[in-house]
This record gives structure tokens, sequence and C-alpha cells, in this order.
């Protein structure tokens, strides 16, 4: 095993709390869309983590109808974006006790670059961040593990560690070949705990030693 000196990071719903804004964002969409039809709040969940053009093609089969779903979708995210939106605790006291010690950091998103950058940005999250890939970098998005490979390939690294609130985000990490770290305030922490993850995290205060320590024993 090598030592952890890379971390990679999901965005929406592991670095900043974006769950609610997502809920009520597509909540929006549908109810613009498809007025008729009445969707839980377990339905709701389940559409977090894969792109929009293909949690909206589950509804029609018109590409120009997903296309304008998505662009209501942007249009409402960015219009409350910073109404619903919050960054977790001790994750930036994290990031730059990680980034004074000298680690890798990425984020791994499947948001495009446009709207993945503001929350990044105004949270200061940028500032600690060496690499962000979004859904414009690959043609493969999470859970395949060409987002994860986009990042590693710009990175001098030995071994890493994904970060992350869904299903999507641990496999990436499983299916490239690095280790796995879930979150305990994921809205899908049992789907994600049966991926049996390499590390869990209660609160970002814990990363930084659980990295170090894990890193003593490989080390030795």
């Amino acid at each position: 095993m090598l030592p952890i000196d890379t971390i990679l990071f999901d965005l929406d719903g592991t670095l900043v709390d974006s769950n609610e804004l997502i809920l009520e964002t597509f909540r929006r969409t549908y109810e613009y869309h498809f007025p008729e039809i009445s969707l839980t709040h377990s339905d709701l969940i389940q559409m977090m983590g894969p792109p929009l053009s293909e949690t909206f093609a589950k509804m029609t089969s018109s590409k120009d109808l997903v296309l304008e779903m998505i662009n209501t979708y942007r249009n409402i995210y960015q219009l409350i974006e910073f109404d619903y939106i919050n960054i977790y605790p001790h994750v930036i006291e994290c990031l730059k006790a990680l980034k004074q010690a000298g680690f890798n950091i990425g984020i791994v998103t499947t948001k495009f670059k446009i709207s993945a950058l503001p929350s990044i940005k105004h949270y200061g999250i940028d500032q600690y961040i060496d690499v962000i890939i979004g859904l414009d970098d690959v043609i493969n998005h999470k859970p395949h593990p060409e987002p994860v490979y986009k990042a590693l390939d710009r990175l001098v690294h030995k071994g890493a560690v994904i970060v992350g609130d869904s299903p999507s985000d641990l496999l990436a990490g499983i299916n490239a070949g690095i280790l796995s770290c879930g979150v305990e305030w994921s809205y899908r922490k049992a789907e994600i705990k049966q991926l049996n993850p390499d590390f869990w995290l209660d609160d970002f205060s814990q990363l930084f030693e659980m990295i170090v320590n894990y890193n003593k024993l490989v080390e030795v």
C-alpha cells in the first residue's frame, strides 16, 4: 500500500452543503415542466449525483426538452444558490492543514466548471485546490474512473483517496484503484456504507489526522 499524498473531493454534499439547494431546484424544475407529476422527497434524493442530462432523460425522450430542463435548472440554481447553500463545518481548516502539509488537493464533480466555480470561490475553497475536474473535462462521468484518472494525471502523486457523499463518488475511486472515504452527513449513507469505504468521516476535523495515521502504518 502506498502512503496517501493526494485527496480528491466531491463538491456538492461533500465540501458544500448544497443538498437542499439541489432538491429545491429539482422540485421547481419538475414543477415547471411536469406540473402534473408529484415527486416525493425520496424521488428527489435519487436524482442527486448523476449529470442533469442523464437524470432528465429518464423523464422524456425529447433531447430538446432535456436541454430546456437543464437551462431551467441552471437558471433556478443560480437564482437561489446562496439562499440555500453553506459550507460544511471545518472544511477550510481541513484544507488549509492539508495544503500546509504538502498534500495534493483536487475536486472531482459532475457539474460543469462554470456551475461549480461560484460556490468554490464564494467560500475561498479555490485557494487550496490544485486541480478541478468537471463534467466538461471528461467523456465518462462518475462512477466511471475517468474523472479520477484525469485528476491524478495532472498531479505528481503516490497514493490517493476520494472523499464523497454518494455511491458514484466512491465507485469512481474504487474503479480507479484508489482508496475511498464516505461521509456521515450523506443523504445516501446506507448505500455508500455497503461499498465498504476504507475510511469514514464524521467531521472534517478528523480527516487530516486520519490520513497522517494511515501513512504512519503503511510507511512502517
